[in-house]
């Protein structure tokens, strides 16, 4: 597993990758999403300190993203892995790794992540990852129309 700078060239398989019902229970990611879209998102990476996102690859294969957005001294983490590359521990090693480099390249307080209360895999990844759980800050959100029921982890250096 290694984490890489997303290129234009990847925009095309995250779009698709997002629309796999099963990807679609848990990301915010809207299943309309296209091509051009994710393009001109992973574009922006280069120009905008207050985020960051790289492809999660294993074996020469695209498997996932994680990401991060700064705000005020915190980084809000999110990861997906797609459907067919789950089961491997990817998430785990991924978030692992990305924290390392969050905290290798960036001063932040504290990191957090939340996530659908349902999204059993979801949940320990991050565990296994090092966030605790914080229930004091598990809301139910508006997410594409609906309403999810989340539960908050954190990380704090």
């Amino acid at each position: 597993m290694r984490l890489r700078e997303w290129t234009v060239e990847d925009a095309a398989w995250y779009a698709e990758a997002t629309r796999d019902p099963e990807v679609q229970r848990y990301t915010t990611d809207p299943p309309t999403i296209t091509e051009a879209q994710v393009a001109d998102a992973i574009r922006s990476l280069s120009t905008n300190p207050a985020t960051a996102s790289f492809c999660i690859e294993e074996a020469g294969e695209r498997c996932g993203n994680v990401a991060v957005d700064f705000e005020d001294g915190v980084g809000h983490v999110s990861y997906l892995v797609a459907a067919h590359a789950r089961g491997r521990g990817l998430a785990t090693k991924a978030l692992t790794e990305f924290v390392a480099w969050i905290l290798a390249h960036r001063t932040v307080g504290e990191l957090r992540l939340w996530t659908h209360r349902d999204n059993i895999g979801s949940r320990k990844a991050a565990e296994r990852a090092g966030f605790v759980r914080d229930p004091a800050r598990d809301e139910d959100r508006e997410i594409k129309g609906g309403i999810w029921p989340t539960v908050a982890y954190h990380l704090v250096p």
